[in-house]
């Protein structure tokens, strides 16, 4: 009884204490506008500090104050360096992921995520997002490849440092949705995967060949995966859990990292698309594999990172 009323309260405690931050960093953010025709790189970097001091604390509360068990294996990812990165997706703790590496690699500040259009309306949250550079996109590709060019563009610009990130499955894994991929998969005489849903790779290879010969010279490959001590594999905490209880020794959590560089890939859109395809494939067998054995399935095993 004690904890449904409590862990109730301290939602709603952090989703204020959190509102109150941001609505605070809107502020700030209002009056960097102010900078953009003065020094695009000035504008930029104050953004990027803003976006980055929220994503730090949220991270903290999941990691410092919640114990999050954070695992870490594939290929070590240099400090400070720009990338184009991808990961599956199954649940909104899959930010947490992307942040957990980025935040010790110094690069949190610079997450630029592909979003629905519609965000950029929610208040405060939408504005600042829409502020700070996130790519908001619509599904239309004639509307978003213009958008997606202009952000590029800035970014190419003032050589920002940057990860630009998406999930290349377009979605959160689902049922549903993943028996409707696999069907697809199936009319396509593409490989069948179980874990992960296949890729749409046309905006991927958009970003590819934008950042070809530029300061982005590398794509992180990321695998998340999850595990609870009762519900077994690839079962993520939901959010509420997050930020109001802790998390260990309930829940683990892993980031396996493959990273390749950019002038290394296919110049071909077509073997291009191939490739992309190729790592989901590699993907579903590395979470089927720990699905089997969570420690003895980690390929090349475990790297650990102190919190900065």
């Amino acid at each position: 009884m004690f904890e449904t009323v409590t862990r109730p309260a301290m939602a709603l405690a952090y989703g204020t204490a959190l509102f109150s931050f941001c609505s605070l960093l809107n502020v700030v953010q209002v009056f960097s506008l102010l900078l953009r025709p003065f020094s695009k790189s000035l504008f930029f970097e104050v953004n990027a500090r803003v976006a980055g001091s929220m994503w730090k604390i949220m991270q903290l509360i999941m990691e410092r104050r919640h114990k999050a068990a954070i695992t870490f294996s594939g290929d070590k990812v240099p400090h400070n360096e720009s990338a184009i990165v991808f990961g599956n997706h199954r649940s909104f703790v899959d930010f947490y992921m992307f942040h957990s590496v980025a935040a010790r690699r110094g690069m949190v500040n610079y997450m630029k995520y592909f979003a629905k259009d519609s965000l950029k309306y929610i208040p405060f949250y939408g504005w600042g997002m829409w502020i700070m550079g996130m790519l908001f996109i619509n599904r239309n590709w004639q509307q978003d490849q213009v958008k997606i060019n202009k952000m590029f563009a800035r970014i190419l610009e003032i050589q920002a440092p940057v990860w630009v990130a998406s999930f290349l499955e377009g979605s959160r894994l689902t049922p549903s949705k993943l028996a409707a991929s696999q069907k697809f998969m199936l009319s396509r005489g593409l490989p069948l995967l179980s874990n992960v849903m296949m890729p749409r790779t046309k905006g991927f290879i958009a970003c590819v060949n934008k950042f070809r010969g530029t300061h982005v010279k590398c794509i992180y490959d990321f695998t998340f995966a999850y595990y609870h001590k009762t519900k077994g594999f690839g079962v993520p905490p939901d959010l509420v859990r997050v930020h109001t209880a802790q998390l260990s020794p309930e829940y683990k959590f892993h980031v396996h990292v493959k990273r390749y560089k950019i002038e290394d890939l296919p110049e071909d859109d077509e073997k291009l698309s191939e490739w992309v395809v190729q790592k989901y494939v590699e993907k579903d067998a590395f979470l089927e594999k720990m699905k089997e054995d969570w420690t003895d399935s980690i390929e090349g095993g475990v790297w650990t990172e102190k919190w900065p």
